[in-house]
C-alpha cells in the first residue's frame, strides 16, 4: 500500500507542468529586420487576432502588454489539468517588448508571459500568478504568437538564447 501511495505521488508530481511560485518568467527574444512599428503595429494585430483584449499600449517606448485572457481547454485536459496540477481556472498574460538591437540594423521583441491560477495544491481556491517557463505547455502559447507574427511580417526571425531576465517594472 506504502509503494503505492508513494508511486501515485511521484507521477502526480513528474506530470505537474506548472511553473514554481516566484520567479522571472522566461523572455524568447526574436530579432528582424522590419522596422519597429511594423512589429509593434503586426503584433497588435496578432494579440487581437487571437482574442487578447491588450491592457497597455505605447509605440514610443514598444510596450504592448495584454489583459488576462483565460486559457480554454477541452472537458479531458481541465480534468488533468485538475488532477495533476490542482488548477480550477487559469489565464494568461503577455507583455512584449519591441526595441532596436544596439549597434545594428535589426529590431527585436521580447516576448514573456505570465500565469494567473486558482485552485493549486492543495485543491485550494487561492490566487497565485506564476511566471511562464521555457519547456512548459504555456509556453507554446508565446511560440505560436510568434509564429503568427512572423507570418504577419513576411519574414523568419532570429531567435535569440533564453535568456532569464526580469522585463516587467
Amino acid at each position: 500500500m506504502r509503494t503505492l501511495s508513494l508511486l501515485l505521488v511521484g507521477i502526480v508530481v513528474g506530470c505537474s507542468s506548472l511553473p514554481p511560485k516566484g520567479g522571472a518568467p522566461d523572455v524568447l527574444e526574436v530579432r528582424f529586420k522590419a522596422s519597429k512599428d511594423s512589429i509593434v503595429s503586426k503584433f497588435k494585430n496578432v494579440v487581437y487576432s487571437n482574442n487578447y483584449v491588450v491592457a497597455t499600449y505605447s509605440v514610443d517606448e514598444g510596450i504592448i502588454e495584454t489583459d488576462w485572457k483565460p486559457l480554454k481547454k477541452g472537458s479531458f485536459s481541465c480534468c488533468i489539468s485538475y488532477m495533476f496540477e490542482g488548477v480550477k481556472a487559469s489565464w494568461i498574460k503577455v507583455i512584449a517588448y519591441v526595441g532596436k538591437v544596439p549597434g545594428d540594423t535589426l529590431n527585436y521583441i521580447k516576448l514573456q508571459g505570465l500565469l494567473k491560477i486558482i485552485g493549486t495544491r492543495p485543491w485550494d481556491n487561492e490566487i497565485q500568478i506564476r511566471p511562464i517557463k521555457k519547456g512548459t505547455p504555456y509556453y507554446k502559447e508565446l511560440e505560436r504568437l510568434i509564429t503568427q507574427l512572423e507570418e504577419q511580417l513576411g519574414e523568419k526571425g532570429n531567435y535569440e538564447a533564453m535568456k532569464r531576465e526580469v522585463l516587467l517594472k
